[in-house]
């Protein structure tokens, strides 16, 4: 059993912490977070409790770490786990600059332990169809892939703070986008081209809060990421166009039920007064792969499967993220490989 640490205590530690009950092997011994700890242990019967990650790190009963932790902190969260021989699940984005994700991708590999990339969209059972699909030809080579996450805004205020966040949209859920076009494309792209502005929160923050980044591979196919946090209504779908047909894998609306009500003055202004038809899913977790992600997690560990979404890949999906930044920034296509010696990638953007 893989004794997991868990390293934030908010949206996605209560996430995990729900999956956990779909996967072998893998139990969350501890959580560490400064401020609710005890009452996130208590609530998921959780036995250790930090108010200290590096306490937990050094000396509580774990093997592995899950990083949930705002985005400034994870180079030295994941250096200092593997430092203690500990294996290392990291949230997107990988770190804050390429000179971190280096050292992270390093020191993992010099103490011998697993550092994973949390992309949670490789692992949803949709998209995994859709990339099954691709490969068997049915649409034949794709020449475009998109990819769409958009919504209203983030869900915690940190994001508006480019110091811990790095960026915008593109930071959040650019690195989503990216990750989904190049695994179905299956490589890498050799430039991109990327806009993007302030249009729904300017007041919130310098960080973009919608951006699209055209993929330019090598064999003239395209990708096109979009990602806004200025979408009320929100998209969240893959499409995959080839000359032999298209695919569609949307998000937001399958699985799901389907549910029509009409407006209720008593409950207005709440997500259940709201009219109209709504999906909600029936197990969104799964839906999400959030479950599947911490699976492979437990099972690459364990010396069961090949890892598929390492710290390299985190690291070249954050030096795509700096080229579009750049590309935005200038108005041109931005060749790969990219360098960036900025301590945050939207610092590409704002000179």
């Amino acid at each position: 059993m893989l004794r997991l640490g868990l390293i934030g205590s908010q949206f996605i530690g209560n996430l995990y912490c729900h999956s956990l009950g779909q996967v072998d092997g893998i139990e969350v011994t501890a959580v560490a977070s400064p401020n609710t700890a005890e009452q996130f242990a208590g609530r998921w019967g959780i036995g250790a409790h930090y108010a200290d990650w590096r306490e937990m790190v050094a000396n509580g009963p774990i093997d592995a770490v899950a990083i949930a932790a705002p985005n400034d902190l994870h180079a030295l969260m994941t250096i200092t786990a593997a430092n203690n021989g500990k294996h290392v699940l990291c949230e997107k984005p990988l770190a804050m600059s390429l000179a971190q994700a280096d050292a992270m991708v390093e020191a993992c590999r010099h103490h011998g332990t697993t550092l994973m990339y949390a992309e949670n969209l490789l692992f949803v059972p949709m998209y995994q169809r859709v990339k099954e699909l691709t490969a068997r030809g049915r649409v034949g080579t794709p020449f475009l892939v998109k990819q769409a996450q958009c919504h209203g805004g983030p869900y915690s205020p940190w994001f508006w703070d480019v110091s811990r966040a790095g960026g915008g949209v593109m930071m959040d859920m650019g690195c989503h986008s990216i990750s989904a076009i190049c695994w179905i494309m299956g490589g890498w792209p050799e430039a991109v081209t990327a806009t993007m502005g302030r249009y729904a929160h300017a007041e919130k923050g310098i960080g973009e809060d919608h951006s699209t980044v055209i993929l330019h591979f090598p064999d003239g196919a395209m990708g096109i990421a979009e990602n806004s946090w200025a979408m009320p209504g929100g998209n969240d779908y893959l499409e995959v166009y080839g000359p032999k047909g298209r695919l569609v894998a949307n998000l937001e609306r399958g699985p799901a039920i389907s549910m029509y009500t009409a407006a209720d003055e008593e409950a207005a202004g709440s997500a259940a007064g709201q009219p109209g038809w709504q999906y909600p899913m029936y197990e969104e977790a799964w839906q999400f792969g959030f479950p599947q992600e911490l699976q492979h997690f437990a099972d690459v560990v364990a010396g069961k499967t090949e890892l598929r979404s390492s710290g390299e890949d985190g690291r070249k999906v954050l030096e795509i993220v700096c080229a579009a930044y750049e590309s935005a920034r200038t108005g041109r296509r931005t060749w790969l490989p990219f360098r960036s010696d900025y301590a945050k990638p939207i610092d590409h953007w704002l000179v």
